[in-house]
């Protein structure tokens, strides 16, 4: 189903702080897929409305682990039938079904969605190999602050080390994305998303090795004439959400700046998934120039934050137990199915690199929030 016909098209140029890595079915990354870039873009959107207050957790479907609902074709055509054929009764045709903002954005089941990628191109000097080589996997010592790489390390996790993979193939460079976007959208929805996705997002999979992190070179927007200095001004910190809530009353404005925390600690407990934030740590001696040693050095540091809270359940009962080990797993992710838990889980502790200048700098960024959606609140 297609209810908007209005589209603008966009040219927007990236450059990787951090390795991109955008796995296909035999976890290869050899090619840029535009799946993982649109469900990168739906899964931070999605988490900036919840947090935000706009979707709430009946909207959320555990099993597809995304905010989803089908649409009723039926009803819809049937309400605009009886209403004005205009931009406005089509989503309010939706809301009335009680289908998710990210649903009428991103599409599902009987209805496209509002973005679209038509083409992704390398630029420049890129690689889809190992061009920083990086080493095949890390180690971090449970019982000391050595950290190993390479074949240095055993082949996997035992009681002396824990043991991170990192992919060979990731692609490392400049490319361009063509979007085509319902122009309806454009400036309430997607310009903010980009804003968002460019300051503080992540991109494609890894992301707990701080894999991901994209930043926006240039864009190109043809409907946006204002400009800054001959460019797009195309930065927006706020969404507009007034044409999204039932009725005649307006969901109104989210900024996503009022979402993000500094933390002056590196310190997380079961509190923090109370509060709906994203909340970002900055730890000071980052090597300003290495992106392999600060990507070690961040593994190092989570790794130990994730032993203290392994730590910390030892000396309770065993109902207590289960409980501390399903919020280790829920927030620092873990591999696998173990039994009364829910599907795998990605962490919700993520390396944050940023690269100002030249210099890396290193911390960390945490949704924990989002385990409310799982009842571990």
């Amino acid at each position: 189903m297609s209810y908007l016909e209005d589209k603008v098209t966009i040219n927007i140029e990236f450059n990787t702080i951090t390795p991109l890595w955008t796995g296909d079915a035999w976890r290869e990354s050899k090619a840029i897929r535009p799946s993982s870039l649109i469900g990168s873009l739906r899964f931070w959107f999605e988490t900036l409305m919840y947090l935000g207050g706009i979707l709430n957790e009946h909207d959320f479907d555990k099993n597809l682990g995304r905010f989803e609902k089908n649409i009723n074709s039926e009803k819809f055509k049937k309400y605009l039938m009886e209403n004005v054929n205009s931009y406005v009764s089509k989503v309010q045709a939706l809301l009335q079904q009680d289908i998710p903002i990210s649903s009428i954005i991103f599409g599902t089941t009987g209805c496209r969605s509002l973005i679209e990628i038509k083409s992704i191109k390398e630029l420049d000097d890129y690689c889809y190999g190992n061009k920083l080589r990086l080493p095949n996997k890390i180690c971090v010592a449970k019982n000391s602050n050595e950290v190993k790489e390479g074949d240095k390390c055993p082949k996997s996790s035992d009681q002396q080390y824990s043991v991170f993979y990192l992919p060979k193939h990731y692609f490392y460079g400049k490319f361009e994305v063509v979007f085509e976007v319902d122009k309806e959208i454009l400036c309430p929805i997607f310009c903010p998303l980009l804003t968002f996705m460019d300051k503080y997002g992540f991109w494609g999979g890894k992301w707990n090795l701080g894999y991901g992190r994209l930043k926006i070179e240039e864009i190109k927007i043809e409907e946006i004439k204002e400009s800054n200095n001959g460019k797009t001004n195309w930065k927006k910190e706020e969404f507009d959400l007034s044409k999204f809530n039932k009725g005649n009353g307006g969901a109104g404005n989210l900024k996503f700046c009022d979402l993000i925390k500094d933390a002056s600690v590196f310190e997380f407990s079961e509190q923090d998934s109370k509060a709906k934030i994203i909340k970002i740590f900055k730890p000071k001696n980052n090597n300003p120039e290495n992106l392999k040693e600060v990507i070690k050095e961040l593994i190092r540091i989570k790794a130990k934050k994730r032993a203290e809270t392994k730590n910390q359940s030892y000396n309770v009962s065993q109902k207590e137990y289960k409980k501390y080990q399903k919020y280790r797993h829920y927030l620092f992710g873990k591999t696998g199915k173990i039994d009364d838990e829910d599907l795998p889980q990605g962490s919700k502790i993520l390396p944050f690199i940023e690269k100002n200048n030249g210099n890396y700098v290193g911390g960390f960024l945490s949704i924990a929030g989002l385990l409310n959606l799982y009842g571990r609140g």
